[in-house]
């Protein structure tokens, strides 16, 4: 098995390497710190496995941007999301634009190995736990769709899941960007400076695992119905 190994954090990189190193079947053919690099070795390279983290450096594509265009250009690679981010609805996300496994970083090694055998087979890997939390969302039709709901019931199903994801200021917060407010505005509504609005913002958006307003509004659908 080959396995490939996208992560900014050197040592992660070095952890996961060594616990590669003494398995027989397995093997670690590329690591980098960068997409841009994996990308162009992909180009002429083939694997069996990517361990991909899904949060990478400021200057990255986002997640599920960076899952769609790998398998746009490599569709029969599976990835392993290996990842701090334990966010339900991006891991449900990530899975829906084709990723084949998941595991937190406070797995241990044992369990690692365990999803890259299962993950290289082709076949689903995911946590028993986070597998019981999945199953709990309802997903989406088999044609991509967003589920037929009425306006108010939609409203208040998002406001559910983003109470369940963030802190109560951080989903208000929230709430107030997908309605199309400024920070500025948020401000004055929520009678809070404009420092303590951004803090809230950029806290809530990192445990969504997205960094930018275009992003929140781009995958709305995908994190939150």
């Amino acid at each position: 098995m080959a396995v490939v190994l996208l992560d900014d954090h050197p040592m992660i990189r070095l952890s996961l390497e060594m616990a590669v190193s003494n398995q027989h079947d397995m093997q670690i053919v590329g690591s980098f710190g960068h997409s841009r690099d994996l990308l162009h070795w992909l180009q002429q390279h083939q694997v069996d496995v990517l361990v991909l983290d899904y949060i990478l450096g400021h200057d990255e594509l986002d997640g599920l941007s960076l899952i769609k265009l790998i398998l746009t250009h490599h569709p029969h690679l599976n990835i392993l999301l290996y990842s701090s981010m334990e966010n339900l609805a991006v891991i449900r996300a990530a899975f829906q634009r084709g990723i084949k496994g998941y595991l937190s970083k406070r797995e241990d090694a044992k369990t690692y190995l365990q999803a890259l055998r299962v993950v290289c087979r082709g076949q689903r890997f995911i946590p028993e736990q986070i597998g019981i939390e999945l199953a709990k969302i309802p997903m989406r039709k088999c044609d991509g769709t967003v589920l037929d709901m009425p306006a108010a019931e939609k409203n208040d199903l998002l406001i559910s899941r983003l109470d369940s994801m963030l802190s109560p200021r951080e989903a208000e917060v929230i709430r107030c960007i997908l309605d199309g407010m400024r920070n500025s505005e948020i401000a004055e509504k929520l009678k809070r400076s404009r420092k303590t609005i951004s803090g809230h913002k950029q806290a809530g958006m990192k445990k969504l695992g997205i960094n930018s307003d275009l992003e929140l509004f781009k995958y709305r659908d995908d994190l939150f119905f």
